[in-house]
């Protein structure tokens, strides 16, 4: 296992999983996390034999948004509010930097950072217990634009704005149809359902992988 707590990276077989394991917080994101979570991404792209990534949370949980002990400093300290703004632009760039497919396992809270970094991977599983919601308005805070960008270009102008517009959290049979994510299912089942996928894409080859 390799990065420090409290995200960590390791491989199983040809799957390299970056794991947000902060579940007393139900993973919210503070600034350092946000800033190493890129690194964590190239860092398990990195590792021999992975054909696949995941990025998942511990205990029912995935990213719940900002940590909420940083509001206040986000809100009136622009130059923390750009290091959060970086650390999630250089999350999407690594993601779309990969040469494998990612995939979100989403077990609980997909909320503000959590739907930026699910929107760029390239699969979404949920379970039952996920939630989805941009509530960056109603927090004061500012949403990224590379982040809207990619939630409109999976979900469409209209439904993405009003997201966004109104802050609305949606359960997961809403962004399952709405397809916001590819596969629901039950919160004992999420885990396995994410390995039938990964065990699918490790069995295509590695070239053809990487072009599609």
């Amino acid at each position: 296992m390799r990065g420090s707590a409290p995200i960590t990276v390791q491989a199983q077989d040809a799957v390299g999983f970056v794991t947000i394991d902060r579940p007393e917080s139900r993973g919210a994101m503070t600034r350092d996390m946000w800033l190493a979570l890129p690194v964590r991404i190239e860092e398990a792209a990195a590792i021999a034999g992975v054909r696949a990534i995941v990025i998942r949370g511990t205990e029912g949980n995935f990213i719940s948004g900002a940590d909420i002990k940083e509001f206040e400093q986000l809100r009136s300290d622009p130059s923390l509010a750009r290091e959060y703004d970086r650390g999630a632009e250089s999350t999407l760039e690594a993601l779309a930097a990969l040469d494998v497919p990612s995939i979100a396992e989403i077990g609980g809270p997909c909320v503000g950072g959590g739907c930026l970094v699910a929107s760029g991977c390239d699969l979404r599983v949920a379970s039952d217990a996920a939630s989805f919601g941009i509530p960056a308005g109603r927090l004061g805070l500012a949403y990224p634009y590379p982040a809207l960008e990619r939630i409109v270009a999976i979900l469409g102008e209209a439904r993405a704005l009003e997201l966004a517009l109104t802050g609305r959290v949606i359960d997961a049979e809403e962004a399952a149809r709405i397809g916001l994510v590819h596969t629901r299912t039950t919160v004992s089942d999420l885990t396995a359902t994410v390995r039938k996928l990964t065990d699918a894409i490790a069995a295509n080859a590695p070239l053809a992988l990487r072009y599609l």
